[in-house]
């Protein structure tokens, strides 16, 4: 335009219209052009464009029309399916009117052959009809056949019907403004029907529904509409205003949220990534990068092409500008340009804005949902590698790690998805920005660019500093995670041994001292990051508008400063941007570089075991072992098991037995390919179940966890939990198999787990069972039981291998084949027989346990008889495809159903072979666990407490304890900083205006050196209140309030009662020390410093916008309710879709966690796959709450933008009025205004996202401050009440009348008991499983309080003194003995109150002396997380020497020696009997019965109440429950040897 500057042009009188729209001539031919007025654009004698130029944009409309056309049909022929949809008025209707408007259009062409005469097959105007009309035959086309392949409009035609509306629009105007309605009355009716035709159609094709197929009609509620949003819809984000009306009404749950799209279901992205990465796999160095890139980059490089549109509208905006203020400033001359100019630009600012919102958001939406589909991808992808690690992999990858990379590090991935176009897109907006800046103010800009330049190395050197303090923090934040998460696990032991003080203050110190000191200096950094991010854009406008008045003398007048102005705040964002999008990839490029070698790790060997036709016949050998080598770790020499030879047969119990550490369980998990394979070969022939030494549970109900995905068969089940044993518990358990156990089972006792874990084996009904030391845990009765009905010859098993490897000397009897396990190598093999006549190590074992008088016919004789019938239902496998696929049917009705009798021969004479417990086969996956049982749910007791997540709105008290707790009198000062820091920065612009218009008037630059001067002071005034600003909110407010609200929290849980971490999954209290803590301490403060910095501006460019132009005050109240109105719609939606992304977060990595921690056991009954789904299926469920919730902030920013978009139109509009009507407005003025007025967008923008972040983020001062008031135990010291400090002297116990129950709302576990222990007495605890053993210690140490009664030590009531006081003069050996990551000396004695002698003397009494002293660095020797580094034997002795430190005369021992083995034991009961013990009294609780023979008093328990005490051999005598028990363990004869 600038080439008609010359405005006497412009301003020419209006002659009469010499030179219309239908006027031809072949005097003044320009090429293709037969009108005198030429191609233009604008035409000579009057303010509008010439009649050719006008046809040039409706040519345009139908080069497009031809052309997308084109690629329309070819999509709905190529990628839709055609439906039978019936044809209805709309359809006539739609094809009528094209037909009508191609009538219409024809008639226009003959009018123009009628008016071009001689030269209308030359003239560019006709052939703009020809083309029109072709290209409505193409929509006509589209039009129809989409009829039957498509549910909404199609994209192409709606902007066909729009974009010909708009250029019919400016050439109708035209044709009024030239009078054509006088001049020549037919071409301009047919003109005008053809617009109202266009105009029909448009309405016809958009706002009407389209008739469905009958398929598509009935619909599917949860169909995300995306699906079918038609064009419009998808750029203004419509389709998401049903939820979001939705969400403003009611509070979103799960159910509400729609199904994810095809494409972004976790199953197609995994697809797309494996196949990716399968041809990566194939180089020898296959990169994690170039996967992605093949596998979700096509929408990501659509979405850069139109952010590259995007941005050059964004530079479009400045020069605009520009020419309002030229034309503003006409009207100081005599030549006022005229006002339809002013318009023009007016409207054109609005489109701008308007498709620069469009473009922007598209571009993100595509860029969000890439990251979306990298993490959904990812994240599968890590599960299932999870589940093939071999252990070499798992060793170096702790769970923690695994967990991190799914939740960390492809969080990160996501992140960079969302911003890394800006690392080109950032450089291309600041050339756009240069260029524009020097056709503005020449080379000037160099010193701006110089200015810039200077700053970017110091902007480089404080993000490096940000990125080692931030690795720094990342360590210090590990190291408080893992600490908190033993803390979690071990919280009984803790309290048992009295150690919170300990803990406390290892806590306290990796927060305070190192974690909180790091944030301080991230602080501090992120102010002086702050103070030069706000200099440089003033610096570049100080140094180019310096350099310009200094080197030019041409004034510095307005029309320069703003748009200058506008175009350097354009440049502050690709400048902030970009040192944090480099930090994004290279923190990316760190954790592509984790998940990458994770993915290239060591899987299991695929050849360690190879697996056949399951064994047929009894007798038929079903597992063997050739020649074979294993080790843990094939990079290291250490073998775990030499040479070995070893076969089971089908119908046969073979038992490994050894000393603790001897190799027992690799061989089981060698058997399962677990190990790596270094010479030999194993076989297996059949399916495999295991049980593991230490139960593995899901966090399920009971019966979930027996079924484990098999199906559902219930007279199996009941003959499988009568089997393990499991009615009784069932009967105790609160809900009975409905009961949720809890992570990790915590709400169950070790024998109850064991026996679960048992009872999910036989359930699965496979070929082989290895069973790892299963009898350990359970009571001898109770092991004799499930010896008789599983594991012996007349059990459940009884046709199935069974390899058990164990130290329960009764199997041994049982077992047709026993082999001796020592340092990995087998010793002796053999029959019972055999191996008793030669007389060898096991022979001597089991001679020790059972005295030898008794013969084994005693033994046999009490096993029950249980006959052949009630055994088992015979079947064959499936072994024929019908049977498969009535199998198949049945798991699809889900009924319960039986094994067919198979006719054959009669019920007699069945062949042995083939009798084989049926098959369990697995149920089709159907959703999540536990899915089912809602309609039941309500009313379970041990249901976990639901995570409590607040509904609606935060309550205010919360920012107020929050604002208390970061100190009011800073945040006071904080404001005020921020309100004179936003007001220096108007001034320097106010300042500017000034300038610029004292310059204008001067014709010339006076005075440079005041102004520069002034501007500069502004500047940096402004500056350095921003970092003060910073620094008080970081150090005085954020800081202060993290650190006291994470000391309260702390001390809560650590007072908690143990009945809330029964209740609590660990997980839960661990998201709220992590991820709550975080945004506490970092999130919260920056947020609520971008919603004030950002409110203060808004409000700020009103007033200026209202000074300039007072009209503008009459729009701000509307605008403000319709702000209003928006923002608190969204408001409501996203905050609980937030809400529902976060809770739907947890299960993903819970879930993953747990199976990680039970991977051998999946991995035993093949289960990969259907965890794999369920992973799958929880990550959808995240992804149906994330999805919505970034469309969300998409459909806000649209309609914030238009309202920006209106701002920007009413300030350029008023300007023009008031000008035109000769106000006086200066050029400055609506510089000024609008230069504010451009920006406002993005602070509205922010407003509104910033307030939901920080809604988002109190909600975690919410959930602190929640767990900060929880209800605590009793105190730890009472001043007043302290225990002498030699008590307990005497070491007498007695329970008064005693009761108690595990927590409210459950039955008594202990009722009314009475009993006195005297000093010095040893006193066995026995009863059946669930008796109440445990939870009698529970009582003596206080975990649990009385309901009625007391319990005295030495006549002092304990329920008087605090609890530390008590429980650091008992000691105990716990059921399990809790270790943590740290040095022995840590595991020993926490609080390092003891020296090196006295942890020798009692490694030496607990027979560890010669281990520790062969580990690196003896007592500082490490110890792995849980004592993973030691065997379950040996970290039971370390408990028994914790035992020992303790200055104490009462001794607990709860079924200490479960896991060891029988040497091992005997060595311990020698201890327990040697002088160290002589003086104190010891309660033992007692697993194995000929442990507490020689007591000298015993307490038999039985739900919950005593049902005798006396001496053993009184208590035999009086032939009472004790005596069953004694007669179960084959132990009378050994008691009267003891009594003799």
């Amino acid at each position: 335009m600038h080439s008609i500057d010359n405005s006497q042009v412009l301003l020419a009188p209006f002659k009469p219209f010499t030179n219309g729209y239908l006027e031809a001539t072949d005097r003044y031919q320009q090429p293709l052009c037969g009108n005198p007025e030429g191609w233009g654009p604008l035409s000579p004698d009057r303010y509008d464009f010439t009649p050719c130029f006008l046809d040039i944009w409706i040519t345009v409309v139908a080069v497009w029309g031809l052309v997308a056309g084109a690629g329309a049909v070819w999509y709905l022929f190529k990628k839709c399916t055609a439906q039978p949809v019936q044809k209805n008025w709309h359809f006539y209707a739609k094809l009528i009117t094209i037909g009508a408007l191609i009538i219409t259009s024809l008639l226009q062409a003959a009018l123009q052959i009628e008016y071009f005469k001689g030269i209308w097959a030359g003239d560019f105007r006709f052939w703009t009809t020809i083309l029109t009309i072709l290209s409505l035959f193409v929509i006509f086309y589209i039009q129809y056949i989409e009829h039957w392949r498509s549910r909404n409009a199609n994209g192409v035609v709606l902007f066909y019907w729009l974009l010909l509306l708009i250029a019919y629009a400016v050439k109708l105007r035209s044709l009024v403004s030239q009078q054509m309605h006088k001049n020549h009355l037919a071409y301009f009716v047919v003109f005008c029907v053809s617009v109202g035709l266009a105009g029909l159609e448009f309405f016809l094709e958009w706002l009407v529904p389209k008739k469905l197929s009958a398929y598509d009609a009935l619909g599917d509620d949860d169909e995300c509409p995306y699906e079918y949003a038609d064009v419009f819809s998808v750029l203004t984000f419509g389709w998401m205003t049903p939820m979001m009306r939705y969400g403003y009404k009611n509070f979103l749950t799960q159910d509400d949220l729609w199904n994810l799209r095809k494409r972004d279901t976790t199953k197609s992205t995994l697809e797309s990534f494996d196949e990716a990465w399968s041809n990566e796999l194939d180089k020898k160095h296959p990169s994690l990068w170039l996967a992605l890139f093949r596998g979700f980059g096509g929408p990501y490089f659509r979405g850069s092409l139109i952010k590259t549109l995007s941005d050059i509208l964004a530079f479009v905006q400045p020069q605009l500008l520009r020419l309002l203020i030229t034309f503003v400033d006409s009207y100081r001359t005599d030549h006022p340009q005229p006002v339809i100019r002013g318009a023009a630009i007016a409207l054109a600012m609005f489109a701008v804005s308007v498709s620069q919102t469009a473009c922007l958001h598209q571009y993100f939406q595509r860029a969000f949902e890439t990251g979306m589909r990298i993490k959904s991808s990812l994240t599968a992808a890590i599960y299932s590698k999870s589940m093939r690690l071999s252990n070499e992999g798992s060793a170096s990858k702790s769970t923690g790690d695994i967990v991190n990379y799914m939740a960390v590090d492809t969080l990160r991935l996501q992140d960079l998805a969302q911003f890394g176009q800006q690392l080109w897109s950032a450089p291309f907006q600041i050339v756009l920005c240069m260029l524009s800046l020097y056709q503005l103010v020449g080379w000037s800009m160099l010193a701006g660019v110089g200015a810039m330049i200077i700053m970017v190395p110091v902007n480089g050197l404080i993000a490096r500093v940000m990125k080692t303090l931030q690795k720094e923090q990342m360590a210090n934040k590990d190291a408080r995670t893992r600490l908190m998460t033993e803390i979690l696990t071990n919280m009984r032991s803790i309290k048992l041994y009295a150690w919170t003080t300990a803990f406390i203050n290892r806590l306290n110190y990796i927060r305070n001292d190192q974690e909180l000191k790091t944030l301080r200096k991230i602080g501090a950094t992120q102010a002086f990051a702050n103070f030069t991010w706000s200099t440089t854009p003033f610096l570049v406008s100080c140094a180019t508008f310096g350099v310009f008045v200094l080197t030019t003398n041409t004034p510095l007048t307005t029309d320069i400063v703003f748009p200058a102005l506008t175009l350097f705040n354009l440049l502050t964002f690709p400048l902030a941007i970009l040192p944090m999008v480099i930090t994004s990839i290279v923190e990316a490029s760190v954790a592509v570089g984790r998940i990458t070698s994770f993915l290239l790790a060591d899987e299991l060997q695929k050849d360690a075991v190879i697996r056949e036709e399951t064994a047929e016949e009894i007798g038929e050998e079903s597992v063997r072992v050739r020649d074979a080598s294993f080790t843990w770790n094939k990079a290291e020499e250490r073998r775990a098991l030499h040479d070995i030879n070893f076969s089971a047969r089908k119908g046969e119990l073979s038992c490994i037995v050894g000393r603790v550490g001897a190799g027992k369980s690799s061989l089981l998990q060698a058997m399962l390919g677990d190990l790596w394979k270094i010479k030999g070969e194993v076989i297996m022939r059949g399916d495999s179940a295991y049980v593991p030494q230490s139960a593995w549970i899901m966090n399920a109900s009971v019966k979930e966890n027996i079924v484990f995905g098999h199906r559902w068969d219930p007279q199996f089940y009941d003959r499988t939990v009568k089997a393990c044993a499991l009615l009784d518990d069932f009967a105790s358990l609160p809900d009975g198999d409905q009961t949720e156990v809890g992570e990790r089972g915590i709400s169950l006792s070790g024998g109850q787990k064991a026996r679960l874990t048992l009872a999910r084996a036989v359930y699965a009904r496979a070929d082989i069972y290895l069973l790892d030391d299963c009898l350990s845990a359970v009571d001898q009765h109770v092991g004799r039981h499930l010896i008789d009905n599983v594991l012996g010859p007349k059990g459940l098993l009884a046709g199935k291998t069974r390899i058990l490897a164990t130290n329960s000397i009764p199997v041994l009897i049982e077992a047709d084949m026993i082999v001796l396990l020592r340092d990995g190598r087998i010793l002796e093999k053999g029959t019972y027989g055999q191996l008793m006549a030669m007389k060898g190590e096991i022979s001597n074992l089991i001679r020790t346990s059972l005295n030898e008088d008794q013969t084994e016919n005693d033994s046999r004789a009490s096993e029950s008889i249980v006959s052949d019938e009630d055994v088992t239902i015979y079947g064959t496998s499936p072994n024929s495809e019908e049977e498969a696929a009535e199998e198949a049917e049945a798991s699809q009705e889900g009924l319960p159903q039986l094994a067919p009798l198979r006719p054959g021969g009669t019920g007699g004479a069945r062949k042995s072979s083939t009798v084989t417990l049926r098959r369990a086969s697995t149920a089709s996956f159907r959703g999540p666990r536990g899915k089912v049982l809602d309609e039941e749910g309500a009313a379970l007791k041990s249901k976990q407490s639901k995570e409590f997540s607040e509904q609606g709105k935060v309550k205010w008290s919360v920012y107020g304890e929050y604002a208390k707790t970061s100190n009011l009198v800073a945040v006071a000062i904080y404001l005020a900083m921020l309100i004179g820091a936003q007001t220096t920065s108007v001034g320097g612009s106010v300042w500017l205006k000034h300038w610029s218009e004292a310059n204008g008037v001067a014709h010339g630059n006076p005075h440079v050196g005041k102004y520069i001067g002034v501007y500069f002071a502004f500047g940096l005034g402004s500056a350095a209140l921003v970092v003060v600003q910073t620094l008080i909110l970081w150090i005085f407010c954020s800081i202060e309030a993290s650190r006291k609200l994470h000391e309260r929290m702390a001390f809560a849980i650590f007072r908690s009662p143990m009945s809330f971490f029964e209740t609590t999954p660990a997980g839960r209290i661990l998201n709220r020390f992590s991820s709550d803590i975080y945004r506490v301490d970092e999130v919260l403060a920056r947020t609520f410093n971008m919603l004030f910095v950002n409110s203060g501006r808004a409000a700020f460019t009103l007033v200026v916008i209202s000074i300039s132009t007072p009209v503008f005050i009459t729009l701000i109240l509307p605008l403000a309710a319709l702000y209003l109105y928006i923002q608190r719609y969204y408001l409501r939606t996203s905050r609980e879709l937030k809400r529902l992304d976060s809770v739907t977060r947890s299960p993903i990595y819970a879930h993953f966690q747990e199976s990680l921690s039970g991977i051998s056991t999946i991995r035993a009954y093949n289960q990969q796959n259907r965890f794999a789904l369920e992973n799958e299926w929880r990550v959808d469920a995240n992804l149906r709450a994330y999805f919505p919730s970034i469309s969300a902030n998409r459909w806000l920013a649209v309609r914030l933008e238009l309202i920006g978009s209106f701002i920007i139109l009413a300030s350029a509009s008023f300007a023009i009025i008031s000008v035109s009507s000769h106000s006086g407005l200066s050029a400055g003025m609506v510089g000024l205004a609008m230069s504010y007025a451009l920006q406002i967008t993005q602070s509205l923008n922010w407003i509104v996202r910033q307030t939901v972040e920080v809604e988002a983020n109190i909600v975690s001062v919410e959930r602190v401050l929640e767990y900060a008031a929880l209800q605590s135990e009793a105190p730890e010291i009472i001043s007043k009440n302290r225990p002498p400090i030699s008590w307990p002297s005497q070491g007498a116990v007695s329970f008064n009348n005693y009761s108690t129950r595990y927590r409210p709302g459950l039955d008594l576990v202990l009722k009314n008991i009475n009993i006195k222990i005297k000093a010095h007495e040893k006193v066995g605890v026995v009863g059946r499983t669930g008796a109440g053993k445990s939870s009698l210690t529970m009582a003596l140490f206080r975990i649990i309080e009385p309901t009625e009664g007391y319990v005295s030590i030495d006549d002092l009531n304990t329920s008087t003194i605090g609890l530390l006081d008590l429980r650091r003069r008992l000691a105990i050996i716990p059921q399990d003995a809790a270790l943590f990551e740290g040095t022995v000396r840590d595991n020993l004695d926490p609080g390092h109150v003891h020296d090196d002698t006295e942890l020798w003397s009692v490694l030496e009494h607990a027979r560890l002396k010669e281990y520790i002293a062969t580990m690196p660095g003896k007592l500082e020797a490490q110890i792995n997380e849980g004592g993973s580094n030691l065997s379950s034997g040996q970290r039971q002795l370390i408990s028994l020497a914790r035992a020992l430190l303790a200055p104490s005369n009462i001794l607990v021992l709860d079924e200490a020696t479960a896991a060891v083995d029988v040497e091992t034991d005997a060595l311990l009961q020698t201890t327990l009997r040697s002088s160290i013990f002589k003086d104190r009294t010891i309660i033992t609780i007692a697993h194995r019965i000929n442990t507490i023979l020689d007591s000298d008093r015993i307490i038999v328990l039985d739900h919950g109440m005593v049902a005798e005490f006396d001496t053993p051999a009184e208590l035999v005598r009086r032939k009472g429950v004790f005596y069953e028990l004694v007669k179960e363990a084959n132990l009378l004869h050994a008691l009267e040897v003891t009594q003799q």
